[in-house]
C-alpha cells in the first residue's frame, strides 16, 4: 500500500492524496452526485460517510464542552 492507496476512485481506480481530491475528481470526471454536511459544507461520496462525519463532529463538540469545566 502506497501513499495514494487510501483514496482510490471506485470507477476508474485513479488514486489521490486526500479524500477531498477524490470527491472533486468523482464530481468532475464521473459527474457523481455528492452529499454535503449541513454544518460545515464538507462533501462526501456516500451518505454513510457523511453520517460518520456528523457523528464524530457531535462527539467532538460534547468532549469540548466536558473539558471546558
Amino acid at each position: 500500500m502506497g501513499l495514494f492507496s487510501k483514496h482510490e476512485c471506485e470507477e476508474c481506480r485513479a488514486r489521490f492524496k486526500s479524500y477531498d481530491e477524490l470527491v472533486s475528481h468523482a464530481q468532475q470526471a464521473h459527474k457523481r452526485h455528492v452529499v454535503k454536511c449541513a454544518s460545515c459544507g464538507k462533501l462526501f461520496l456516500h451518505e454513510k460517510d457523511r453520517l460518520h462525519h456528523v457523528k464524530e463532529e457531535k462527539e467532538h463538540k460534547v468532549d469540548e464542552r466536558r473539558h471546558r469545566f
